[in-house]
């Protein structure tokens, strides 16, 4: 990957596109933001993966990040929550849901780079969609 270092923006010349990153509001993807959202595209495409090859039925997939940072250290990032959403019309047994939780975290490329430098806990919950809702 190629970079461009600006005054107010580093622009990466990927493959697919080109990404402008800034810390100035308004000019590009905070670092911030890339950051977690590097771990959500990792560990989103696992889960949608695992979910495929146990055979569950879902109807859509949501993820959403919260994180604890250090003001005193560089407002360096501590902890990171990650609790994924299920639409399914099934239900999802508890251990069925924390087994696949342990799964993320084992085989994300990018929670393992984190690791153990950042503590991160993925969380997944089931919202039942029933059929007569449709």
């Amino acid at each position: 990957m190629k970079f461009l270092i600006e005054s107010d923006r580093v622009i990466a010349e990927l493959s697919s596109n080109q990404l402008v990153i800034s810390t100035t509001p308004g000019i590009g993807v905070r670092p911030y933001e890339l950051f977690l959202s590097s771990l959500i595209g990792c560990g989103g495409t696992l889960l949608r993966t695992i979910l495929e090859k146990k055979r569950v039925p879902y109807e859509k997939l949501e993820m959403q990040a919260d994180s604890i940072r250090n003001p005193s250290h560089a407002n360096r990032i501590e902890r990171i929550s990650i609790n994924a959403t299920i639409f399914s019309k099934e239900e999802m047994p508890l251990a069925q849901r924390e087994k696949i939780s342990s799964l993320i975290i084992k085989n994300c490329g990018m929670i393992q780079s984190v690791l153990p430098a950042i503590k991160v806990d993925v969380s997944i919950n089931i919202i039942h969609e029933d059929e007569e809702s449709e």
